[in-house]
């Protein structure tokens, strides 16, 4: 897979100057999981940036090399409010991205799982003032985005001494629109049930599945192309936005099979495959959430 990126100072610009209408949602996919948000007040959200290549930068020969390379430079989130991470592996919580980002935006809140926020703090001086512990349940603002921790299963959950997730997804809402960013995880009971009752209109979900070859490298399993469009689907969302499938060649499966059996097995359920650097505008259909729970 080949993309033709947009030119960043483009991409950059257009986080500062995209003007957002009222009931409405941008989002911007900036590769892997990661992710900004804007809302009509103009707040920006950025979650699970990884804009750098430090994996393979920092371990030659590793297999997870980059397909493309970053969409922006990390100070470019400089005009965002906050960041959400959703844990601590590399793609996901990227020092290369956070260190110069904090240079750039000293007081910028960065979200992190409590257990590795304490350990983040430890070990980067320079990023006390940033850091802060997410906890599951313990909702926070930025602007006018509340912001909901979820416990997620990245093959199981798992706690610290305190009790609290290493593993998060974000529940976020804006006025009318309920935007889920599932984290890593697959699907579990649990989880299904507690985001049936949240209901959100848009899942981002990842879509990378696992296997015996990446369970054998010790590559930790996500919910497969299926488990995303089954979830999707029993939970109603208005729109399913896939991610996790189109930054490193060892572990994902291709995106055609889900578009293939989505669109088999559950026509007329709304999705979109983003392509880096690419934004997408939101706006939400009122009541689409009544109207699909009588219709099914």
């Amino acid at each position: 897979m080949r993309f033709t990126l947009r030119p960043r100072q483009q991409l950059a610009d257009e986080l500062s100057f995209t003007q957002v209408p009222e009931n409405a949602l941008a989002v911007w996919s900036l590769g892997q999981s990661g992710m900004v948000l804007k809302n009509a007040a103009g707040d920006l959200l950025a979650i699970d940036p990884y804009l750098s290549d430090a994996i393979e930068r920092n371990n030659p020969g590793t297999e997870f090399v980059r397909l493309f390379p970053p969409v922006l430079p990390p100070e470019a989130l400089k005009v965002c409010d906050a960041v959400l991470i959703s844990h601590f592996h590399d793609d996901h919580m990227d020092r290369a991205t956070l260190e110069p980002l904090a240079a750039a935006a000293p007081t910028m809140p960065f979200w992190i799982p409590s257990p590795d926020a304490t350990t983040l703090r430890q070990d980067n001086p320079h990023l006390r003032d940033n850091v802060r512990a997410a906890i599951t349940g313990e909702a926070f603002q930025i602007g006018a985005f509340q912001v909901l921790p979820i416990a997620a299963a990245h093959s199981e959950y798992e706690k610290n001494a305190e009790g609290h997730d290493r593993f998060l997804g974000y529940f976020i809402t804006c006025g009318e629109i309920r935007f889920w960013h599932s984290g890593d995880t697959l699907v579990t009971a649990e989880l299904q049930a507690e985001m049936q009752q949240l209901a959100p209109d848009i899942a981002v979900l990842p879509i990378n599945g696992g296997d015996y070859a990446r369970g054998a490298r010790g590559i930790l399993p996500n919910m497969s192309f299926r488990d995303a469009a089954d979830l999707n689907h029993q939970l109603g969302c208005d729109l399913l936005l896939p991610c996790h499938y189109d930054l490193f060649s060892c572990n994902r499966d291709n995106p055609a099979w889900f578009v293939d059996y989505i669109m088999k097995r559950y026509p007329g359920d709304k999705f979109h495959l983003m392509m880096p650097g690419e934004r997408l505008l939101y706006l939400k259909e009122r009541d689409h959430q009544e109207s699909l729970r009588h219709a099914r």
